[in-house]
């Protein structure tokens, strides 16, 4: 009587490790689930980084002092 018993904590005790990958790994990552969302804003970053910058470019070209234009520096 004492054999059935051993090996179904055996067989048990083999299927519950074999289990738990399977329910860890069942479903998405952290990462795959906002990986969209990252992209997007980090878009959304870079877009504004290169309109900020191309403002400051064309305000530095448009509204320069022209009494600056040849005096030397230093």
């Amino acid at each position: 009587m004492s054999v059935p018993g051993a090996v179904r904590r055996v067989a048990v005790a083999l299927a519950v490790p074999a289990a738990v990958p399977t329910l860890l790994a069942g479903g998405e990552t952290n990462l795959q689930q906002t990986n969209d969302l990252l992209w997007l804003l980090i878009g959304i970053s870079v877009a504004g980084a290169i309109i900020t910058f191309a403002f400051l470019a064309y305000s530095v070209v448009k509204f320069r002092d022209p009494n600056n234009r040849r005096r030397r520096y230093g």
